[in-house]
């Protein structure tokens, strides 16, 4: 982070956001989301200018003409977005001067609302999408000639697959959030983002190397897990680029022992990148983002690996799914 008494700038992809306002709990909360997004692109980036403000009474809930999440809903006009989460915290986009405000109401303890993440995350969703990218909810690895995206659920197993692939020799865009988007010849396109791992404290039991994660600082209340730079522990561990190839579903079975690979038809591969995506009600954004999942699915092909709970204590756990993405 850098900047003055005034501004600051957070490079987050191919985005400068520029983030002004007074507040300094709200302005501390939100740079600590912007600043998740640790891996550095090359310019040009787009401008996005974010105002901070405190305001004097919750705002109500709107109704979700264009999203509807847990705890943020999303309107639209065509004077902008106007978004409201269920802490009476908002977020605004004037789409005639290009300009985006969140607005926090006192708490009764001081405290920043932990949803103020979500319309941070409204902010830059809507600005990558701006420049023809869509935000997919996957990691992805590359090696042996390609590049595989890691869908689950939250909590479905994907940070504790990619760090079990990068340490068999396997490079990360990340395990969690990526960019997605088709090149000029219609092949997908898959970018870094974030070059941390949300590890769990238990993971040390498969990693040792991780060492004593306990003694890390939660990256939210909400969670156990622990942000770990991914270079920290493996070096060269990480990517910034890579064509998919390979779509595995990860399956998580505390009955199995050991695991397996099974194929994945067309429609699988499909229907499991379209989970990984939001698409809001508003049909020209859907489309948008319809026009770029739709063909990479295409392209891949689909795996469904199936792992017990302690299957990376064996040391060839992972050699059916090596051998399917080769």
């Amino acid at each position: 982070m850098t900047g003055t008494a005034v501004s600051d700038t957070f490079f987050c992809g191919p985005l400068e956001v520029i983030v002004t306002g007074s507040p300094f709990a709200l302005r501390a909360k939100v740079a600590d989301s912007l600043e998740l997004n640790n891996v550095g692109w090359e310019a040009p980036h787009l401008r996005v200018d974010l105002t901070l403000a405190a305001a004097h009474t919750p705002a109500a809930m709107v109704t979700g003409t264009l999203l509807v999440c847990g705890r943020m809903h999303v309107d639209t006009s065509e004077r902008g977005l106007y978004a409201t989460s269920r802490s009476g915290s908002s977020c605004w986009f004037d789409a005639i001067n290009h300009r985006w405000t969140i607005a926090v109401p006192p708490t009764a303890n001081g405290a920043v609302p932990y949803d103020v993440e979500d319309l941070v995350g409204l902010v830059l969703t809507t600005s990558w999408r701006q420049l023809g990218w869509a935000p997919i909810h996957a990691a992805a690895v590359v090696g042996n000639g390609c590049c595989a995206l890691l869908c689950a659920p939250s909590g479905g197993g994907k940070t504790t697959l990619t760090a079990a692939l990068i340490r068999s020799g396997w490079r990360a865009l990340g395990d969690d959030k990526l960019l997605l988007r088709l090149t000029s010849d219609g092949q997908p396109h898959a970018a870094a983002l974030i070059h941390t791992l949300n590890l769990h404290p238990h993971a040390r039991r498969w990693f040792p190397e991780v060492g004593d994660l306990s003694t890390v600082p939660r990256y939210s209340a909400e969670t156990e897990k622990r942000k770990v730079r991914i270079e920290a522990i493996w070096p060269k561990g990480t990517v910034r680029s890579g064509q998919p190839t390979h779509f595995v579903q990860i399956v998580r079975d505390p009955a199995r022992r050991g695991s397996r690979v099974l194929p994945l038809s067309a429609h699988e591969v499909l229907d499991g990148l379209l989970r990984q995506t939001v698409i809001p009600s508003d049909r020209r954004i859907a489309a948008q983002i319809l026009d770029i999942v739709v063909p990479a699915a295409r392209r891949l092909r689909g795996v469904r690996f199936e792992l017990g709970e302690d299957v990376y204590h064996e040391p060839a756990a992972l050699s059916a799914l090596a051998a399917a993405l080769q």
